[in-house]
């Protein structure tokens, strides 16, 4: 039997699964930012599996303030066992009722069954 081949993947907002392998996320992490400074922000990660559309709640952190940018930083780190259909893409998306989004970055990492 061979080792499942592993994977990391980093998007600006979107990654794409190629159509050979299952993937299963085991690790996700985001950065996202938000301007003006102090505003509300939530962030989801979207994508499909088994067919549906799921959308999963990120917790995050805030880690600072860039005073050149004006834009607030916030960064969330999961261990997670995500399923993510094959030949689909899984997506980092925010809402902020307070201030406008910047750059969005998603990371996951994991293995091919």
């Amino acid at each position: 039997m061979t080792p499942p081949k592993t994977f990391g993947m980093t998007g600006s907002p979107t990654i794409t699964f190629p159509a050979q392998g299952r993937p299963i996320v085991e690790t996700l992490s985001v950065q996202v930012d938000v301007s003006p400074p102090g505003s509300k922000l939530e962030a989801f990660v979207n994508y499909k599996s088994g067919g549906k559309d799921v959308t999963l709640f990120v917790p995050l952190t805030y880690a600072y303030t860039n005073p050149g940018s004006n834009f607030d930083f916030y960064v969330a780190a999961l261990s997670v066992s995500l399923y993510p259909d094959t030949g689909t893409s899984m997506a980092v998306s925010i809402y902020s009722p307070t201030g406008q989004g910047g750059t969005l970055f998603l990371t996951v990492s994991g293995q091919f069954a």
